[in-house]
């Protein structure tokens, strides 16, 4: 392996555990605790959704599967984590494969309109990824319940996605930070 090749490795591997971390804190610390069912509003999908625009495949998929399952383990919640596991997994897919496909124009920029309309895909998937899950574990009654508060926070979490996504853009965050590597 050559020396840019183990640097970029290395950038890679560091900035993984770095979105992983964000994504963890955003999801078991920053948090507006809801009075139905225990719910509560976070914004780490919002994170999940930067960094599947900022790393690689399979990086991002691994920051945000890791990133929200600890956040599960951290909170109490252990028994949602394989839920939680494979659900952001495929939220950070859509975003992922827009890059790795290079259907994204400039792939400096985390805001275009290759991907502009995946966080209403990703709350789908997260709103129905969490209705199995609840019904799995407790009862589809119990899990339909959630639904409206789910459908909160995939709104919540795309606009707090597309407005830092606009404000990193502004910053040129991607081209000065990952175009080194």
């Amino acid at each position: 392996m050559s020396k840019n090749n183990k640097s970029r490795q290395i950038f890679l591997l560091v900035s993984t555990a770095l979105c992983c971390a964000v994504i963890t804190v955003m999801t078991a610390v920053v948090k507006i605790n809801l009075p139905l069912n225990g719910e509560y509003i976070h914004l780490g999908d919002s994170m999940i959704y930067l960094s599947a625009c900022i790393l690689p495949m399979p990086y991002s998929l691994i920051a945000a599967a890791v990133g929200a399952g600890l956040a599960d383990i951290f909170t109490g919640a252990a028994v949602w984590a394989p839920f939680t596991v494979i659900i952001k997994i495929l939220n950070a897919l859509p975003f992922s494969l827009m890059y790795s496909l290079k259907v994204v124009k400039n792939p400096n920029r985390l805001l275009n309109r290759a991907v502009a309309p995946m966080p209403v895909l990703s709350g789908v998937v997260t709103v129905v990824g969490y209705l199995v899950a609840g019904g799995i574990l407790y009862s589809f009654a119990y899990s339909v319940t959630s639904v409206p508060m789910s459908i909160v926070q995939a709104v919540s979490n795309a606009a707090v996605y597309y407005a830092a996504a606009a404000a990193l853009d502004k910053i040129e965050f991607k081209k000065r930070i990952f175009n080194k590597f």
